[in-house]
């Protein structure tokens, strides 16, 4: 899945950095969306402390569900995938029916000098718009990181499913 940065992601990105330089925060992303629902793919959320936050996800019900889990995943680091049912409210451990509208969200915990690093590498890359790609592998023990547009890096994915995002 792949998707364009927009001008508000030099703030988040910028908000990240600052923010990593105190605690940990937990980067919620939309990778995929059913049905009519306000979250778009790319949409992203930074939480941290104690409910504090920054950016947005278009929709009360799918932040809400994600503020609630950002603790579990600041607390153990272990990202994972949360999938909420807009229509229905709660979050859906297993995939809701096909004609529920739905939003996928990718939470992962920041924190530590790669953290700082890729986020630097990011901010840096969109600033310059030099050409990169945030590469976010939607699996457990696997950070993200920048890549060159044709970077041969992506090969590494070996089949596993990322979201991937030209800034």
């Amino acid at each position: 899945m792949q998707t364009t940065a927009s001008s508000t992601s030099i703030d988040l990105f910028s908000g990240l950095l600052d923010q990593l330089s105190r605690s940990p925060v937990v980067l919620a992303i939309v990778t995929a969306t059913q049905g009519h629902v306000a979250s778009q793919v790319g949409d992203k959320l930074l939480i941290w402390g104690d409910a504090q936050s920054f950016g947005s996800l278009n929709d009360a019900t799918v932040t809400t569900a994600v503020m609630g889990q950002s603790f579990a995943v600041l607390k153990t680091g272990i990202a994972q995938r949360l999938v909420v049912a807009t229509s229905a409210g709660p979050i859906q451990q297993t995939a809701p029916a096909v004609d529920t509208p739905q939003v996928q969200v990718w939470l992962t915990r920041w924190q530590g000098s790669d953290a700082i690093a890729t986020a630097q590498a990011t901010l840096s890359t969109l600033k310059t718009s030099q050409p990169g790609r945030l590469v976010v592998p939607l699996v457990t023990g696997q950070f993200p990181y920048i890549s060159g547009r044709d970077s041969p890096s992506l090969r590494n994915l070996q089949g596993q499913d990322a979201y991937i995002e030209d800034l």
